[in-house]
């Protein structure tokens, strides 16, 4: 039997076991895609199909650590500096960026796609290329949207320093809406 690499995520649709499951593999299919599985460490998901709503409770595993130089590529002393060979290229962007403002366009040299060359003494390996809670945040967020169900528009997010909540739905979302989703939720933790 195959591990969820979250430590619990429960998803609750009253009277509609199949849904839930069907929902549960959708949930788990974005967020693997979104790289966003080990960041998260509980996951709760509340679905009322008769107010209707979509309410989603979770729990961060923990501060995102600043994507350092040194993590995106290897740095090997090179000729007049430093050579980064960077695998993946998801970061480059930024890498140059960094790289050109601490170091100046023309200390920074591209000789191939994935290989930059650094002309100075001072190592650039704790250079900050990436805030990475930003983007786990803003990735996240995305993930949610991706996740409400179809048509449900309307939507509230709490973004928490350890937790977050999200609430979609068809219908404007009222207070007593909110306090419902989060009770709802309230309560799938405490069982």
């Amino acid at each position: 039997m195959e591990m969820d690499p979250l430590e619990v995520f429960e998803v609750e649709m009253p009277g509609e076991d199949y849904g839930a499951e069907k929902y549960r593999e959708i949930i788990m299919d974005i967020l693997q895609d979104l790289g966003l599985i080990r960041s998260i460490g509980r996951l709760y998901v509340y679905v009322d199909i008769e107010a209707p709503y979509f309410a989603v409770f979770g729990m961060i595993r923990g501060k995102l650590p600043p994507l350092k130089v040194s993590d995106v590529g290897d740095l090997v002393p090179a000729e007049g500096g430093f050579q980064i060979t960077v695998e993946d290229e998801e970061h480059m962007a930024n890498l140059i960026r960094v790289l050109w403002s601490t170091f100046g366009r023309d200390k920074v040299e591209q000789p191939e796609r994935n290989v930059l060359v650094v002309l100075s003494d001072e190592s650039p390996q704790d250079l900050v290329v990436a805030d990475t809670e930003t983007e786990f945040r803003r990735d996240l967020m995305d993930a949610l949207v991706r996740i409400a169900p179809e048509g449900f528009r309307n939507r509230r997010n709490e973004m928490g320093k350890e937790s977050f909540f999200f609430l979609a739905a068809e219908e404007t979302i009222k207070p007593e809406m909110v306090a419902e989703a989060k009770e709802r939720l309230g309560g799938m933790r405490d069982a």
